[in-house]
């Protein structure tokens, strides 16, 4: 009798079609644990009972979900270790051995939805022909009840980014901590959260597992575009996580100023489009944002168009120093010529010749942040 179905085998079968029909009849019973409800255990457990191999199920950032009584719990940390030094990717296997005298080792390989990983399916191989061609269908198995528990439905989906909509909306103290109470939310603080996914389909997902990774009830994807609120500097979970993709994240505020810290992620965002790296937005540090945001050739000819008409006169650099310290020492002649060691009439007449050649009124805000600017990319710092 066939261990894994019951059946006989026929005297002219050969061994590779008795691993094929033995597979067959193994995904056929684990089909039938999924479509019963018997959830992640229940299938390792299936699993050992028809090939005795030792499995246990991990998610993308090493926690277990679940594990067959064959398998050792001993074993978690190392597989854990395993997939900190250097989860595989989709279509590889990770093998760990399990000691320096033996051959055997834990193969450890994921499975995914939507071209994502979801999690890691992690067995101790016993060498049955079945269990090998019938391992990619308990991947596929694994990711279906993991999309099944894990993930949003749409009407949740739905909920959260109307939450957040509400939120976002609100300005007044009293009223956002009520609303965030009754929605299990007691935090001093939040930040604004943007993200930019490869695909409208990997917004999906980002918006699923961001909920249950940041425990980020706030959530709402705009095409490709995510946003959150968290009350927590995201970076290192999403780094554990492994996204690559544009990340923008807003200053800490107090909850009635969420809208605030989204904006400012969502500024965070483009310049992360440029550099290639997650940015965070700093309150106090606009005129530096800006300028990292700016396209270099864009940045270039501003500043060439502000302060060439100085730079290319004759004793250029003492002028530019000087328009620097007037505007670090709020315009204050006295206070320029003191800083600098020379006489404050010689600080009047310099300014009064940058006003000649930049054309310009110095007493113009707007004069005095194009300058200020412009300055500031050219190197020049509030200690210069």
């Amino acid at each position: 009798m066939d261990a894994a179905d019951g059946s006989a085998a026929t005297d002219t079968e050969n061994p590779e079609q008795a691993a094929l029909r033995r597979a067959l009849a193994l995904q056929i019973e684990l089909t039938t644990i999924v479509a019963r409800g018997g959830g992640i255990d229940r299938l390792l457990s299936g699993w050992q009972q028809q090939t005795s191999e030792p499995a246990a199920v991990f998610d993308r950032l090493a926690h277990v979900l679940g594990r067959n009584g064959a398998f050792p719990p001993e074993l978690l940390t190392t597989v854990a270790d395993g997939l900190a030094t250097g989860a595989p990717r989709i279509g590889e296997v990770l093998r760990l051995p399990l000691s320096h005298d033996t051959a055997s080792a834990l193969e450890i390989s994921p499975f995914a939805g939507n071209d994502t990983v979801r999690g890691f399916l992690v067995r101790m191989p016993s060498g049955q022909g079945a269990a090998e061609l019938a391992a990619p269908a308990l991947r596929s198995l694994l990711a279906l009840e993991y999309e099944r528990h894990w993930l949003l439905d749409e009407p949740a989906r739905r909920l959260r980014a109307e939450q957040l909509a509400r939120v976002l909306a609100l300005s007044d103290e009293g009223g956002i901590r009520a609303m965030l109470r009754g929605l299990g939310i007691d935090v001093a603080e939040l930040r604004g959260l943007a993200i930019e996914a490869r695909t409208e389909t990997h917004a999906e997902v980002l918006v699923d597992d961001l909920a249950v990774i940041l425990t980020a009830p706030l959530i709402r994807r705009r095409e490709r575009i995510v946003e959150c609120l968290v009350p927590f500097d995201p970076r290192q979970t999403l780094a554990e996580y492994g996204l690559d993709a544009p990340i923008g994240v807003g200053t800490p505020v107090a909850p009635q100023h969420a809208a605030r810290t989204m904006r400012q992620a969502a500024l965070a965002l483009e310049t992360s489009r440029r550099v290639g790296a997650p940015i965070e937005y700093r309150d106090g540090t606009s005129h530096d944002f800006l300028l990292r945001v700016a396209a270099p050739e864009y940045l270039a000819a501003f500043v060439d168009a502000a302060l060439s008409p100085v730079e290319r006169t004759r004793g250029g650099d003492a002028l530019l120093r000087t328009l620097h310290t007037w505007l670090v020492e709020r315009r204050s002649v006295e206070a320029t010529a003191a800083r600098m060691g020379v006489h404050r009439h010689t600080i009047r007449n310099r300014i009064e010749r940058i006003a000649q050649l930049t054309g310009h009124d110095l007493d113009s805000v707007d004069t005095q942040t194009e300058l200020w600017l412009a300055l500031k990319a050219r190197g020049f710092g509030s200690d210069s």
